[in-house]
């Protein structure tokens, strides 16, 4: 990608005021964010190695965040932006500014060996499916027509993993796009990503940061628009979820954002219409 950071000649690059940003990924899922011993990984992990690179900053180490922690990470101070499966909401939006999507997917499930006759949402009556909190898919499945689910939550996705692995559930549900990194990741396990089968809206990853930067927030917009158009995000998308592209045969129309996407949920307040 072509950098479009606006550093004035002879000055240092800056963003947020700062030459230096701290950026929170996630930490315990494989081919989005992942860092299993020092080094992260994942889509989410290059995404923002190259925005570091395209603003012209210092790369500094990056932190890790739980998923209920992801706004406050920001509000806080502790983090300048956060890259972490981290869906675009109208409540959140309130709090922070988001940038993208960068990505899009939609809530799915992944099955283990409890889970071999899995083909509907019907399948799943009377069946465990594992959540975590800090995300949107509790609260998707605790809708009326899923009430025959027995739906649960743990404390981070590493748990729900753990379950249905062991057989102490019979699925896990969240964004098919960090599914599919599980899948790849634990392949021995034969844990499966159901393709035809999601619930719920679609989910819109964006880029967390701090309100009252609009100028730069607007910087970084047009560098996501770049990348999403670009060959690196197919790129990238092939190097860490190696599934997508296996199992989802129109994977680069489903997961890529338009433009227009773009442009109206990124530096708002509220979805634009």
């Amino acid at each position: 990608m072509m950098s479009v950071a606006a550093a004035c000649s002879g000055s240092e690059p800056t963003f947020l005021g700062k030459n230096r940003i701290t950026i929170a990924h996630k930490n315990d899922q494989p081919g989005t964010s992942y860092k299993p011993d020092y080094n992260y990984s994942g889509f989410d992990y290059l995404l923002g190695t190259r925005i570091v690179d395209d603003l012209g900053l210092q790369p500094s180490r990056p932190i890790d965040v739980p998923s209920d922690e992801r706004v406050t990470a920001i509000t806080s101070g502790e983090a300048d932006l956060v890259i972490a499966t981290f869906s675009i909401t109208e409540d959140r939006m309130k709090e922070i500014d988001f940038v993208g999507p960068y990505a899009v997917t939609y809530q799915g499930f992944m099955v283990g060996k409890n889970g071999r006759d899995i083909r509907t949402v019907k399948d799943l009556d009377g069946r465990r499916v594992c959540t975590w909190k800090g995300t949107t898919s509790a609260e998707v499945l605790s809708r009326q027509s899923y009430d025959a689910i027995d739906v649960y939550e743990r404390g981070d996705a590493s748990d729900c993993l753990d379950d249905v692995r062991q057989g102490t559930a019979d699925a896990v549900s969240t964004d098919q796009m960090i599914l599919y990194g599980f899948a790849g990741q634990y392949a021995e396990d034969r844990l499966r990503v159901l393709p035809d089968l999601t619930v719920g809206p679609p989910q819109y990853y964006g880029i967390g940061m701090p309100k009252e930067h609009r100028a730069d927030c607007e910087r970084l917009r047009e560098i996501v628009k770049d990348y999403v158009n670009s060959s690196d995000w197919m790129a990238d998308i092939e190097e860490t979820l190696k599934l997508i592209p296996t199992n989802e045969e129109a994977w680069q129309t489903q997961y890529r954002p338009t433009a227009a996407s773009i442009d109206s949920r990124s530096c708002r307040d509220k979805p634009s219409p």
